[in-house]
């Protein structure tokens, strides 16, 4: 397995079950993007510029062809969105062919896609959209006649195999297990913090800051290869987000992982952990659904609050003393 194909299997991975959409979402991936090395961080960059949407904090621009739809406010007719994100330069291809040339490529699309099983009188769908073997055959026809690779395929680093030692099942399931407590002990710890100690914090930043350092202590105050300066300001751009615990927790995890695999991974890290924000959210949430019916106060939160050594930092976080 390559790099690439990881990172959409992550994603996969953290998508809910039983829920149409994801299940959407993962035929797109196993039968398209993955096939087709379609690399996500390009991808959900063109969905961003086609939805008109704010772009991620990642810098990856949208491709030529994404960023030319999205200006002209006019998108290919019978493309769904999912396929011109990831497929622009096929889409403006296909639109672009007119006369002989277009006479020729619709009667090789119907011939191949009815082929591969796909009725004749089914090759648009109920949303207007072309069937997904007409979408595979134009794919398959523009790398045919054209010389140039899709715009939106991966670079060629992460498409090298990864070693068997890397691509274990066991490891793979450690660094879910990995996301999955950190997200449900820093959520505890703000959960706890707001309950036992509420008032003494001024609102939510100084909450996360202390969740995450309860979480990752270690790498701050020990190891030192997180500074504090980056908790804090993790803290602070989390904060106005919908879900502040979530954000904050990607953010998180992007530094731990950056921190044990080294700065020069740090794009396909943010990718990697951005497609694991579904599976974050699912954990958040569970976690705060169990305190509800269970309150809890650790020994560790606790400790940081009431414990003398630790004044020091709670006055450079901003938390009030006790009363």
């Amino acid at each position: 397995m390559n790099i690439n194909t990881r990172i959409w299997e992550n994603s996969i991975a953290g998508l809910p079950k039983d829920d149409q959409q994801a299940e959407q979402f993962e035929h797109y991936a196993r039968e398209f993007f993955i096939p087709d090395s379609i690399a996500p961080s390009v991808y959900l960059a063109n969905v961003d510029a086609l939805m008109e949407q704010a772009a991620e904090e990642s810098g990856v621009q949208p491709t030529p062809s994404a960023a030319k739809m999205a200006l002209s406010m006019q998108h290919p007719i019978g493309f769904p969105t999912w396929f011109l994100a990831a497929y622009p330069d096929i889409a403006l291809w296909f639109t672009s062919q007119d006369g002989p040339d277009r006479k020729a490529i619709d009667a090789e699309v119907t011939r191949r896609s009815t082929a591969s099983g796909a009725a004749a009188n089914h090759l648009v769908d109920e949303n207007g959209f072309f069937s997904h073997p007409v979408l595979r055959t134009l794919i398959d026809l523009y790398r045919e006649r054209m010389t140039s690779v899709l715009e939106c395929i991966a670079p060629d680093a992460d498409l090298q195999e990864e070693s068997a030692a890397d691509s274990t099942d066991e490891q793979a399931l450690t660094a879910q297990q990995a996301v999955d407590l950190m997200a449900a002990n820093i959520t505890r710890y703000e959960r706890e913090l707001a309950t036992s100690y509420g008032d003494r914090f001024t609102g939510m930043r100084p909450r996360l800051t202390v969740a995450g350092l309860l979480q990752l202590g270690y790498y701050i105050l020990v190891d030192h290869v997180i500074p504090l300066a980056t908790l804090v300001q993790a803290s602070d751009e989390s904060a106005s987000a919908d879900d502040p615990v979530v954000e904050f927790v990607e953010r998180l995890e992007i530094e731990v992982f950056c921190a044990e695999g080294g700065e020069g991974e740090r794009k396909r890290i943010e990718e990697a952990c951005h497609l694991l924000r579904s599976r974050i959210l699912d954990v958040v949430l569970q976690t705060r659904s169990d305190f509800e019916e269970t309150p809890s106060l650790t020994q560790a939160t606790s400790n940081f609050m009431e414990l003398p050594q630790f004044e020091p930092l709670r006055q450079a976080i901003g938390i009030r003393p006790s009363s």
